[in-house]
């Protein structure tokens, strides 16, 4: 397991953040010059991305996710203001915190390797993916990105960034495609909306009250065409715990066991999220930080999940001096779980 509370690059082998493989500066510059690259029309006014950058800032900090994703202009200063950091702390973590990731991209050249991004419509986990698996020589690799937001534009941006950043396209035509290995796919969909709700006698986590049971109205039946969960080999949560949980913590909760039911033994599930007293989630007069809930839901109780990767508190630092970025890049500090199903 990693050790507790420490910035990456800290362990008891070495205090020096460039031995870690894939927090270097060189592939960090790569990425965040490939990002600029895909969306190099949207730095052209710099005044007006701004203004839109303070916008979204301003939504987020309320917790206002609806608010903060429900323009066209808003997703693409978001992802252009923090997929950048994302995606290198993102790379960071599944290419050197978590070698189970890379066991699961370098096996089995022959089959395939499904990957299921909840929240990744902004793009930070799929750019990381991408290049790690780039980086493997990775076969055979389908990356799926569902959200609840209209990100297809800026998905189509970045894939495509993507395939001629990384050298997957051979004369610049998007679909013409010379590494057809990694696919990238983007879907817009509620991913709390899932298909059959579990028995409300069984729903409960032992956390909640029984005013708390998910309700079923809004199944979406055709949820299973779109995501079949037994074949997933890797799931990512990654800083969307949150907005899952402010949308409705009962169907969040109901979705964990909806994946724990489906998912096949070995299937690795990631959650990153901001440490701290901003991801603790209020049930009754008490508070539980984020990390204990899921703990509790997918790990306690024998709930046929076994940790793997546990940090309450990694801290994640970029060298601004030395990577060129046109935006501010961000420091960040989060708690990592890495759950494989027994």
């Amino acid at each position: 397991m990693t050790p507790k509370s420490r910035p990456p690059g800290q362990s008891s082998r070495s205090l020096n953040a460039s031995s870690y493989k894939y927090a270097s500066p060189v592939i960090q510059q790569s990425v965040l010059s490939l990002l600029r690259r895909a969306f190099s029309a949207v730095y052209s006014d710099p005044e007006t991305l701004a203004n839109t950058i303070q916008a979204v800032k301003a939504h987020l900090y309320a917790r206002d996710y609806a608010a903060a994703f429900e323009s066209c202009d808003y997703l693409l200063a978001y992802a252009v203001r923090w997929s950048s950091s994302r995606a290198l702390a993102y790379l960071h973590v599944l290419g050197d915190l978590c070698p189970h990731i890379r066991q699961v991209l370098t096996s089995t050249p022959n089959e395939k390797k499904n990957i299921l991004c909840i929240g990744g419509g902004a793009g930070g986990e799929v750019l990381a993916l991408a290049t790690l698996a780039n980086d493997l020589r990775a076969k055979n690799v389908n990356i799926l990105a569902v959200d609840i937001a209209h990100w297809d534009d800026v998905f189509v941006r970045l894939r495509d960034g993507i395939r001629r950043g990384l050298g997957w396209d051979k004369n610049g035509d998007g679909d013409d495609i010379a590494n057809d290995s990694i696919q990238l796919k983007f879907t817009q969909m509620d991913i709390l909306d899932v298909p059959c709700y579990l028995e409300e006698a069984d729903v409960t986590t032992g956390l909640e009250s029984a005013g708390d049971a998910p309700e079923p109205e809004g199944c979406n039946d055709s949820f299973n065409d779109r995501v079949d969960f037994s074949s997933l080999d890797i799931i990512t949560i990654l800083f969307t715990t949150n907005e899952l949980f402010a949308q409705s913590r009962p169907r969040t909760l109901t979705l964990l066991r909806y994946i724990t039911d489906n998912c096949k033994p070995g299937t690795l599930l990631l959650v990153v999220e901001s440490a701290g007293s901003y991801s603790h989630i209020q049930i009754g007069s008490k508070t539980f930080p984020v990390q204990f809930l899921l703990d509790h839901t997918l790990v306690d109780g024998g709930a046929r999940w076994e940790k793997v990767v546990d940090d309450d508190a990694v801290w994640f630092r970029v060298d601004g001096a030395v990577l060129k970025y046109p935006l501010q890049l961000e420091n960040m500090r989060f708690f990592l779980r890495m759950y494989r199903r027994m």
